[in-house]
């Protein structure tokens, strides 16, 4: 009977001290402390009842043995058998404790490195760039966000997401070879939707908040997360999202409100697709104006040119371009002759934030004689094939048809070329008002056969679209809009035809290596989605620009050729060129040169934002590009 007792409290202590065990550093240290001192205890006992102690002198004596233990020696000399014993228990407690307390630091400064490595440690940055979840394009937003901030130092980039920080790192250090761009990127693990780990990367610190996530229910649980939290800072977050699915689109927005720039990532890019097939080159200026790999976009204000005319700030300056106002946080492009207000802001295109300098030549003196101030007459009939869509829908076709029929005129022609049926249908949910013919043709993209088979004539336009719906394979997309380019490549030489062929392709890497001698386009599709989303973060009032930069509504960018406008049979300055652009109520931003070399190359021969100060010989074929309404 006692024996069970007995074994009972053993269990009862055992799976006390296993408890112990298994909580936090101080619950060890109390454990320890009370072995101590219960083996100190019999250790006085035995010093007073077999030895030469007294028991008046227990507390004196208990005092003595402790601190002995903890030395890890005995004191006393004599060499009967009671001391030796005690002087061996002594040692062995100390030898006990010893070895404890160091195993415990060591284990203690494992975990904490551990932590550290495994990114479960707080960080103490402020006004630092946030990054919730990895996914394809992660690349680009890391160097984007590098770029924008190489002038600052101090600017780091907080990362969170599952993945092993360990491994994340050397993704990094493979991305961004060089220390100075890899230490500046910190990796931290957790859920994005979970406070716990987004009060870890202190994100009511952080100056923007860019959820990358390919998952768009996961982004939208971190936006509920971050503006709804009950302890969330006063002041409003700067978020920015983007969404695959038009539902989830919606609904991101409503749950954000005005703290949240929201993307669809479908919807922009159909509408800049749509652009891009009419205008060779288009795809490029695009790329150029939301990246900050060379001219940017920002927003500037300049009071010596508060009631001066749009026009005239034009002229203002050399080494930036003026393309619009921003007035009480509308975005107003190519606003024609709209004085400036006190509390505007220019909107320019320029290589920094502070090179948006007003220094154009004073009374500059515009060649009047080379300037044309008739438009011509011109009528947009084209015939324009669109081959594929986004696996798994049709909305993003249906918005690409729905912004052509916008730019084009009566008689033009749509045809859609891919296996869907449900295409057919389109042009009965659209009902355009214009006479424009939008036809399916049912068939395999991929199929030599049957590219063969069609009616393509030379100066057709053909716009090919990825597979890519947002979280399918990337490089197997691409793989598939490739061979469609390669054959219709072949099919073009081997006809003697020159079709404008532009090709929407995801990882922008794809395109070097399928690079030919021809002058097709490349939408790089995650290229500008990503850029976009970081320089919204870098400044909310983008958002609105982007937004109607894509609009068929108000002002668009539009390839013009430079014969409208000058005479072009001498050098000529970009000055006048922007004074002509100005009487037919146009912003000139850049020149597309015409020379096949050029054309050849991923940028297209795009020029944005030149010296207005230096005389070029234009080539009567080179196109203008501008700001316009048509």
């Amino acid at each position: 009977m006692y024996i069970i007792i007995s074994m009972q409290y053993l269990k009862k202590i055992r799976y006390y001290i296993d408890k112990s065990l298994a909580r936090s550093f101080i619950y060890v240290v109390y454990l320890l402390a009370v072995i101590v001192c219960f083996v100190v205890a019999c250790i006085t006992a035995m010093d007073i009842y077999f030895g030469d102690g007294e028991l008046r002198n227990f507390l004196q004596i208990f005092l003595d043995y402790f601190f002995a233990a903890i030395r890890g020696e005995g004191e006393n000399t004599n060499s009967t058998f009671i001391n030796i014993l005690i002087n061996t228990l002594i040692m062995l407690t100390g030898l006990f404790v010893s070895s404890i307390v160091i195993g415990i630091l060591v284990n203690s400064i494992a975990e904490s490195i551990d932590n550290v490595r495994s990114g479960k440690s707080f960080i103490d940055e402020k006004n630092h760039q946030l990054i919730l979840g990895w996914s394809n394009g992660i690349s680009l937003v890391f160097r984007e966000f590098l770029l924008a901030n190489s002038n600052n130092k101090d600017s780091n980039i907080v990362f969170l997401d599952e993945i092993n920080p360990v491994e994340a790192n050397e993704k990094i250090m493979t991305m961004f070879p060089n220390k100075e761009d890899y230490q500046k990127i910190i990796p931290k693990q957790g859920r994005i939707s979970d406070r716990k780990y987004l009060e870890m990367v202190n994100v009511d610190e952080a100056r923007s908040i860019l959820i990358n996530h390919d998952d768009d229910m996961e982004s939208i649980k971190a936006i509920a997360a971050i503006v709804n939290n009950p302890e969330r800072k006063k002041d409003k977050y700067n978020i920015v999202s983007k969404m695959n699915i038009k539902e989830n689109y919606e609904l991101a927005k409503i749950i954000g409100g005005e703290e949240t720039k929201v993307l669809f990532f479908g919807d922009m890019l159909a509408r800049v697709g749509a652009q891009s097939c009419l205008q060779s080159g288009l795809a490029n200026v695009y790329l150029d104006l939301v990246n900050f790999d060379g001219d940017e976009i920002y927003f500037y204000k300049e009071d010596s040119l508060v009631g001066k005319t749009y026009e005239e700030a034009i002229l203002s300056y050399e080494t930036s371009s003026i393309i619009g106002i921003e007035r009480e946080g509308d975005v107003l492009i190519n606003p024609k002759r709209e004085k400036i207000k006190t509390d505007d802001s220019l909107i320019a295109i320029s290589m920094d934030d502070d090179t948006v300098i007003k220094d154009g030549v004073e009374n500059v003196l515009v060649d009047q004689k080379k300037i044309i101030k008739t438009t011509p007459n011109k009528n947009k009939v084209d015939t324009i094939y669109i081959f594929g869509y986004s696996e798994g829908e049709l909305s993003k076709l249906e918005v690409i048809c729905s912004h052509l029929i916008n730019y084009l005129d009566d008689g033009s022609k749509i045809f859609l070329v891919n296996d869907n049926k449900d295409s057919a249908n389109i042009e009965s949910k659209i009902n355009p008002a214009k006479d424009i013919q939008i036809s399916f043709i049912e068939g395999n993209c991929r199929s030599r056969d049957f590219l063969e088979q069609m009616d393509i004539e030379s100066g057709d336009k053909l716009l090919i679209l990825s597979s890519f719906n947002g979280s399918n394979d990337i490089n197997k997309c691409d793989a598939q809009t490739l061979f469609t380019l390669i054959n219709l490549r072949d099919i073009e030489k081997k006809k003697n035809k020159n079709f404008v062929l532009t090709t929407e392709l995801i990882n922008s890497h794809n395109a070097e290596i399928f690079a030919s001698n021809s002058d097709d386009d490349y939408l790089y599709s995650e290229d500008i989605v990503q850029s976009m989303l970081v320089q919204i973060a870098e400044n909310p009032f983008l958002s609105k620009f982007f937004d109607d930069l894509a609009s068929p509504e108000g002002s668009e960018i539009y390839f013009k050729p430079i014969t409208e406008y000058v005479d072009a049979s001498e050098p000529i300055d970009f000055y006048t060129i922007c004074q002509s652009a100005s009487f037919k109520g146009e912003t000139a931003i850049g020149y597309q040169t015409s020379e096949r070399e050029d054309l050849k190359t991923l940028n297209a021969g795009v020029n944005i934002n030149p010296l207005k100060s230096k005389k070029r010989l234009y080539n009567p074929d080179d196109k203008l590009i501008v700001f316009a309404d048509d």
